[in-house]
């Protein structure tokens, strides 16, 4: 279960260009971003960072499952009908959050031009770092448009660091789209059933060691470096390969 699943609906009526939008669309940004504009902070009250950072709490702690309104509630020592004014659903609640956890994300400072490639390359290990660190939201990458406003903060950041390096804008999207979608298919990899522990590479290895010979003679012989790399060692070299391959594609212009 990725914990997904929506609760009762709660008394409010929600805005009608958010509510029928799907949770986590383009519209449904649109739409929220309107919301926030037309919202008034109000002295000592809740405000929507409080909530997401109780309930990034909860997520770290006790999973997606136990990430409810009325969990969110008791953490803030409030009524959970409280949260509707900023957060409408619990949908809408794990789409601002996935938000909220990318603005942890410490981009790289602008340096050279000619640092396009460092850059790049720090960005994705920062970005792999911060969802590791709260691998309970990892499935929830899939879910929805990453459109929020941190979001589009490190998407401005990536093109302006391309851009400014001398890459064309089409390049410039394409890089930055292959760079993320690597991050975020190597995390999914690594957070999910696929995850190859320490004590599933050894396990991994016995099994291409007890394979024959005579059928699998190439994995039974490298059984040990199949499972040797641990994970941060194989997201690095792809990322190489990757970069590598990216700055071959200027070089053949």
């Amino acid at each position: 279960m990725s914990g997904w699943m929506p609760e009762q609906p709660n008394p409010r009526r929600e805005p009608p260009s958010e509510q029928s939008a799907p949770v986590g669309s383009a519209a449904w940004w649109g739409a929220r971003y309107a919301v926030r504009e037309r919202q008034r902070s109000r002295a000592g009250g809740i405000t929507l960072g409080a909530i997401m950072d109780a309930s990034l709490r909860i997520a770290d702690e006790q999973g997606l499952h136990a990430l409810t309104m009325r969990a969110v509630g008791e953490r803030m020592g409030l009524r959970h009908t409280s949260l509707y004014r900023h957060v409408p659903s619990r949908e809408a609640l794990l789409v601002e959050l996935v938000d909220h956890m990318l603005g942890e994300i410490a981009l790289p400072d602008s340096g050279s031009a000619a640092d396009w490639r460092a850059q790049t390359a720090a960005g994705a290990r920062e970005y792999r770092r911060v969802l590791l660190a709260h691998r309970a939201l990892v499935p929830l990458l899939t879910r929805g448009q990453l459109l929020g406003p941190c979001a589009l903060r490190a998407r401005e950041h990536g093109l302006r660091l391309l851009t400014e390096a001398g890459w064309s804008a089409q390049s410039a999207v394409r890089i930055y789209l292959t760079v993320t979608h690597y991050v975020v298919g190597a995390v999914l990899l690594d957070t999910g059933g696929a995850a190859r522990t320490p004590g599933e590479r050894a396990a991994m290895t016995g099994l291409f060691t007890s394979l024959p010979a005579r059928t699998h003679p190439l994995v039974t012989a490298h059984a040990a470096l199949l499972n040797g790399v641990d994970g941060d060692g194989e997201f690095d070299f792809g990322l190489r390969c990757l970069l590598d391959g990216i700055a071959g594609t200027r070089e053949s212009h």
